[in-house]
């Protein structure tokens, strides 16, 4: 009997470890499943497909999922399919979604200092290679701490061709004196003081009511670009552009801090390598647009006139004193724009 109990005893004992033993391993396996689990990043604009940034988006997105080797992947939702332009930067930080397009102007609502990327007339001459060096300098670096302590990360920045900027007007404008009694639209409060500079009043039109309001007269132009212009088909109704650099334009895929910091060391570096090299290459491409934005509008019948030299120091006026006046609260924004300058003096 006692033999028949010790055996008992052992065959239970044998039991029980292999039954401890299936559960570590199988705890294992789970940590490796959490280890290789495929994380999903929502990324939402709300430009075209056919636009060469939402191209750079989507080359973005794939070499994270090559990089990563197929751990992270980006879902792209063009067109404001999930949120418009207004809303993405709330959702990001609140987690309603992982990551978002956003423009500077956008940024600016929340970080203020993002706001020296419409100072009036600061890019002007070679924009696009001058926002691009900005944008790999300590600006870049204290714009990215301000919008972590509002729990977002930075992750690609990308220049627009802003060398495509200015004026679309339905009477053709060559010096301020001609654009002086005129409504125009602006954006924010930068160009607005641009236009007010001239001589022009100022209106704040919704951007839905562009067409209409050129068409019926409510405004006789606006900022934009002849880009703006063809896609949005503003040459029926405004012909006239005139070429003017008064600001930069970037475009930023911010991501949701907590999710970021949650990633793996080597997938966080997955992404910073994609962003590298989508960045390395967004001047060449950005070169590409300008060409083919100008040659399209030209066939499209849109009137682009470019200022003379003369005529340009006309347009841009004592922007210093322009500075001074829009920047008085923001100490930061007027040191930024001292290195922005200084930046740009060695691309000269």
């Amino acid at each position: 009997m006692l033999k028949k109990y010790t055996k008992l005893i052992v065959v239970w004992t044998v039991l029980i470890v292999l039954s401890l033993a299936g559960c570590g391993g199988q705890g294992g396996n789970t940590s490796e499943n959490d280890q290789a689990q495929k994380k999903v990043i929502r990324l939402s604009h709300a430009l075209p497909e056919n636009h060469y940034i939402s191209a750079q988006m989507r080359a973005w997105a794939e070499l994270v999922m090559e990089k990563s080797k197929g751990r992270v992947e980006v879902q792209v939702y063009p067109t404001g399919q999930l949120y418009k332009d207004a809303d993405v930067l709330e959702a990001v930080q609140t987690g309603a979604i992982e990551a978002g397009h956003a423009y500077d102007f956008n940024l600016a609502k929340s970080v203020p200092e993002a706001r020296v990327f419409a100072a009036p007339f600061l890019f002007e001459g070679k924009v696009t290679e001058i926002t691009q060096k900005v944008l790999t300098s300590s600006i870049r670096s204290r714009l990215e701490t301000e919008m972590e302590k509002q729990g977002m990360k930075g992750i690609l920045f990308l220049p627009w061709s802003m060398e495509e900027g200015g004026v679309i007007t339905s009477k053709q404008v060559k010096t301020p004196a001609d654009a002086k009694g005129l409504t125009l639209r602006a954006t924010g409060p930068d160009t607005a003081a641009i236009y007010q500079q001239w001589g022009s009043n100022i209106s704040y039109l919704n951007g839905s009511e562009l067409y209409t309001g050129l068409q019926r007269g409510v405004i006789q132009g606006s900022e934009g670009t002849v880009t703006t212009s063809v896609e949005r088909k503003l040459y029926e109704v405004a012909p006239n552009f005139t070429i003017l650099p008064y600001s930069a334009r970037v475009s930023m895929i911010i991501m949701n801090k907590k999710f970021y910091d949650k990633l793996q060391p080597e997938l966080q570096k997955a992404i910073s390598e994609a962003t590298k090299e989508v960045e390395d290459k967004t001047v060449a491409a950005a070169k590409t647009n300008l060409e083919a934005v100008l040659k399209a509008g030209a066939e499209k019948g849109v009137k682009i006139y470019t200022p003379t030299p003369e005529e340009l120091k006309q347009f841009i006026g004592d922007r210093d004193k322009l500075w001074q006046s829009l920047y008085k609260d923001y100490p930061q924004i007027l040191a930024d724009i001292k290195e922005i300058q200084a930046i740009k003096s060695q691309l000269k």
